[in-house]
């Protein structure tokens, strides 16, 4: 697959790198490495990202490349500019939210790079998936450390390093493979701080984040005898705190924390009317087939989905759906 992914990339001169709608730290790494690697090899290179940059991933830009996508201003003629098109940690154009329409009438080659649980990807000229990695930057480092002999640039290995540690939960998920603690190790080696990387990633939380965190587990709920848990926010709610989307990250991993909790939810509210879902699995139970259910997906033990529902209706939906999923995975 890598082959045929930097075949892809050789064939190409222009090369427009995007992620799924509220970028993480793996898109947001992954898209960052590649970029140096195209424009190092002579190539042009643009990152758009819809919103925008979240505050604790702005380290990983010192280069100020990364754009925030403006449909109606500097980015109205976007689809005209790539020759190409990468999108990256997703393999559904949909995820890409405000960019989807851009996407869909570019002439411009597209593709994807994910390694997500997915059906065959649709909408792409080609595509470069392998769920068997533990992250897209996984799939980047192996792509561009056999092709430098010595060290990585720098920045390059800070956004692979920051990847690599954000879709691991900073090595305490089951990804975290012997492979990724060896990339992480030849990237600590070649001068990455992993105290500086994780203070940057985890250690900026805002009054606005722990009071939102605060009111939301006032919320929890426990069904199944103690083996669901979730916490629902609404938009209300981010009002009431002062706090925004971006303050949710790493909520749901809070009911995870509780003895015998095998899934841990949650759920929001988006600012269009829809109602979105991030799982949890401690271990033995399958969320990805659960959001599947709902269009959605991701991994095994951490997926996600978002319906065109009202909330309490998707609430009492997933419920149903967990509950038999949890009966079909723990004997």
């Amino acid at each position: 697959m890598l082959d045929r992914f930097s075949a892809f990339l050789d064939g190409h001169t222009q090369v427009l790198l995007t992620t799924h709608e509220n970028p993480d730290g793996d898109g947001v790494g992954a898209a960052i490495a590649l970029a140096v690697h195209l424009k190092t090899g002579g190539k042009e290179a643009r990152i758009v990202v819809t919103p925008a940059l979240p505050e604790n991933l702005r380290f990983l830009d010192p280069e100020g490349w990364i754009e925030a996508f403006e449909p109606d201003g500097a980015h109205r003629d976007l689809a005209a500019w790539p020759d190409a098109w990468l999108l990256i940690d997703a393999s559904e154009p949909h995820r890409m939210g405000p960019l989807f329409a851009a996407f869909e009438g570019t002439k411009a080659h597209r593709a994807c790079l994910d390694h997500h649980l997915k059906d065959a990807p649709k909408g792409f000229d080609a595509e470069f998936t392998d769920p068997t990695a533990s992250a897209s930057t996984e799939l980047v480092y192996d792509l561009v450390r056999p092709r430098i002999g010595g060290d990585l640039p720098p920045v390059m290995a800070q956004a692979l390093y920051a990847g690599l540690v954000s879709d691991t939960g900073n090595f305490r998920h089951s990804n975290s493979t012997p492979k990724i603690h060896h990339a992480a190790a030849d990237l600590i080696a070649q001068g990455v701080h992993p105290a500086r990387t994780f203070n940057a990633l985890y250690q900026t939380a805002t009054p606005a984040k722990l009071k939102l965190f605060g009111r939301s587990m006032g919320g929890l709920q426990l069904r199944d005898e103690g083996r669901f848990a979730y916490v629902a926010v609404t938009l209300a709610d981010l009002l009431a705190c002062g706090a925004t989307h971006e303050d949710m990250d790493e909520l749901v991993e809070e009911p995870r924390k509780l003895k015998g909790v095998e899934v841990a939810a949650l759920f929001s509210e988006t600012t269009d009317g829809r109602a979105k879902v991030s799982l949890r699995s401690r271990e033995r139970v399958d969320v990805n087939a659960v959001c599947r259910q709902f269009g959605g997906g991701g991994h095994r033990l951490a997926s996600g989905a978002k319906v065109s529902q009202p909330l309490e209706v998707f609430i009492a939906q997933v419920e149903a759906a967990v509950l038999r999923q949890i009966k079909l995975d723990i004997v």
